[in-house]
C-alpha cells in the first residue's frame, strides 16, 4: 500500500515543527522534520572531526546515517546511528554547520534517500524547505507556512534567549535575514512556493489556528 505524504515548506521559525507535528498527531500520521536530518549529519561531522572543506567526508558521514524517529511519552525522540540525539540537534556549532553542508548538491541526495526510506514505512506529514518542490513534488497535499520576519525574529528570539541570554533580539533579525536570502538563491534545490502548495501567512495564527486552517483543505 502507498503511503501518504503531507509536505510543509518555509522560512526559518514559520511555525513548520510546531504545525507539523500537531497535524501529524490530528491526522495519526508520522512526523518528520527533514531539518533534523541535516542536523544530525552535522553532529556526526563535528563528533569525527571532519573540516567543513573536505567534502568527500562530509558526503560520507550523510551516506552512512541510519536515522530512526521514536515516540517516548507522547513525545518525539530522534536518533542517528543508534544513538539518541534529540537533545543535540540544536547546538550551536551544528547551528552553524547545517547551512554550509545543506548546500552541497550530494549531502542533499544523501539525505532525500534518507527521506525515501523514512516515508516508506508509514503515513507522514513532513518539514522542510524543498519537501514539495524537490521530495515529493507529486504529494496530494502540499503547503507553505509564512510569516512577517520581524515575528519569525522574536518567536526565534525567545528560543535561543533561553539557552543564551546574551543573544539579542537584533542579532537575531540580521541573521534571519541572510539565512532567508542564502536559502531561496542557493543553487541546489533554493527555497521557494512548491507549485501547487496551498500558502499559509501564520504571522496572526497560533499553531492551533494553522492547523485548523491545513485541515480545512485535506478535509475539503
Amino acid at each position: 500500500m502507498e503511503t501518504d505524504v503531507i509536505t510543509i515548506d518555509g522560512p526559518t521559525s514559520s511555525g513548520k515543527n510546531s504545525v507539523g507535528f500537531l497535524l501529524a498527531q490530528k491526522l495519526g500520521y508520522q512526523y518528520i522534520d527533514s531539518g533534523s536530518i541535516y542536523r544530525a549529519g552535522s553532529f556526526f561531522v563535528l563528533r569525527k572531526n571532519i573540516s567543513s572543506d573536505d567534502l568527500e567526508k562530509i558526503v560520507e558521514a550523510f551516506e552512512s546515517l541510519i536515522i530512526e524517529i521514536k515516540s517516548e511519552d507522547h513525545k518525539q525522540r530522534f536518533f542517528a546511528n543508534g544513538q539518541d540525539i534529540t537533545d543535540n540537534l540544536h547546538d550551536p556549532d551544528v547551528t552553524r554547520l547545517v547551512p554550509v553542508v545543506s548546500a552541497i548538491g550530494d549531502v542533499r541526495q544523501a539525505v532525500k534517500v534518507i527521506q525515501y526510506k523514512l516515508t516508506k514505512i508509514k503515513n507522514t506529514v513532513m518539514t522542510g524547505r524543498d519537501i514539495g518542490s524537490e521530495i515529493f513534488p507529486l504529494a496530494k497535499h502540499k503547503f507553505f507556512l509564512t510569516a512577517d520576519i520581524k515575528v519569525r525574529a522574536q518567536r526565534r528570539f525567545k528560543q535561543l534567549y533561553e539557552k543564551d541570554s546574551s543573544i539579542t533580539y537584533e542579532d537575531v533579525l540580521v541573521n534571519m535575514d541572510k539565512r532567508d536570502r542564502d536559502d531561496m538563491t542557493r543553487a541546489v534545490s533554493p527555497l521557494r512556493v512548491p507549485e501547487g502548495a496551498v500558502v499559509i501567512d501564520n504571522t496572526n495564527l497560533d499553531v492551533e489556528q494553522t492547523v485548523e486552517e491545513m485541515l480545512k483543505h485535506i478535509n475539503a
